[in-house]
């Protein structure tokens, strides 16, 4: 009688871990959305020359996208990489290409680029390349952290080919075999070295993030949740900018220095934000709508700060005109992130996912 009481217990137990599960795969989590917002806008400032302060934003990316990968292929993995590829590829390429054409009409407005097409094909087909002054990247410059995420959309799929319940651990293999390929073979091959890079390794920080999220969900109260453990965490987030802040002009952060002084810092950011979300803290709106548009923000900054840095603000030192500018700069980088995420990446994307991928399904299931 008692086993039967203990076993029943168990199956309890069990079936209440299994629901919150499922529950943990079906949340939007507003916290990490607005973290995203946060780490766009630290992009844009890093290219405002006299600030030069947010490249640790790529850090806290590709750590949200670890995260983000793992929860969103825990139920569905059809069709994942024509997805990633759908969502990103439009703005990418859009942006490439008009790099490429104001290569051709305004060579004098880029120090390094040039409007080779070779150059270009491999920008679209993200080979990478010696663009000039040593700097591996795509013609659209900034787009070399797209590149990194490609490739570790097609090790996850490769990954998750293999092994959906391990594709987590199998992808972590491979981003590891890469660096350690690349730091081991001859510097001469661009590619292994480009995608061998340390920062890579950024990603598995990523999904350590998501196994550990999984396990705070799940055993988080639902009832009278200790406000001293949020706002110790809020103080450590605090912290944790404080010391990127710092390390950005202090530290050399090059080659595996980077995910020890930058990578850990942005993966205790991201968990302790989704730890954050867990007590229903209500998000501002307005950086849960910049995390919404964070991807074109990120592609669209660029040039207009540019434009604005060499025209008319003049960013190279502080100064009452630089910062009346970095304001415009910010404004105008926002405003333009948003018209893109309405009409590329919600429109266009849409568009082509409607298509491609309900004719797809439509030819599964024929097949099937």
């Amino acid at each position: 009688m008692a086993g039967n009481r203990e076993n029943s217990l168990e199956n309890s137990r069990g079936q209440v871990s299994q629901n919150k599960a499922w529950d943990f795969h079906r949340q939007r989590f507003d916290s990490i959305q607005a973290l995203r917002g946060v780490a766009a806008l630290f992009v844009v400032l890093e290219h405002i020359r006299f600030l030069s302060c947010g490249a640790f934003g790529v850090d806290i990316f590709f750590c949200i996208s670890g995260f983000m990968i793992m929860h969103s292929t825990y139920e569905k993995s059809e069709f994942f990489l024509r997805k990633r590829l759908i969502r990103i590829l439009p703005l990418y390429y859009l942006m490439t290409l008009g790099t490429f054409l104001l290569l051709l009409l305004f060579p004098e407005m880029f120090l390094q680029s040039k409007a080779d097409p070779i150059f270009l094909a491999k920008s679209l087909l993200f080979i990478p390349f010696h663009i000039g002054d040593g700097a591996i990247q795509p013609l659209m410059r900034i787009g070399w952290t797209l590149n990194c995420e490609i490739f570790f959309y097609v090790l996850f799929y490769i990954a998750m080919s293999i092994s959906h319940k391990y594709r987590g651990l199998i992808c972590s293999g491979f981003l590891i075999l890469m660096a350690a390929a690349a730091r081991l073979s001859s510097p001469f091959w661009v590619p292994l070295r480009f995608y061998g890079d340390p920062i890579m390794l950024e990603f598995i920080f990523g999904i350590l993030i998501y196994y550990a999220a999984r396990r705070l969900y799940q055993n988080f109260p639902s009832s009278n949740p200790s406000p001293a453990a949020r706002n110790f965490s809020v103080l450590c987030i605090v912290l944790c900018f404080g010391g990127l802040l710092v390390s950005r002009h202090t530290m050399d952060v090059a080659g595996f220095r980077r995910p020890i002084l930058w990578g850990l810092p942005a993966a205790v950011i991201v968990l302790l934000t989704f730890f954050i979300g867990l007590y229903n803290v209500k998000m501002p709106s307005s950086l849960i709508q910049l995390g919404n548009a964070s991807f074109s923000l990120y592609f669209m900054h660029y040039y207009p700060v540019m434009l604005l840095d060499r025209a008319v603000f003049d960013f190279s030192a502080v100064s009452s005109k630089a910062l009346l500018g970095t304001g415009a700069a910010v404004a105008l980088s926002v405003i333009l992130a948003l018209v893109s995420r309405e009409l590329l990446e919600k429109r266009l994307s849409g568009f082509l996912a409607g298509h491609l991928l309900k004719n797809q399904f439509s030819r599964s299931k024929t097949e099937t």
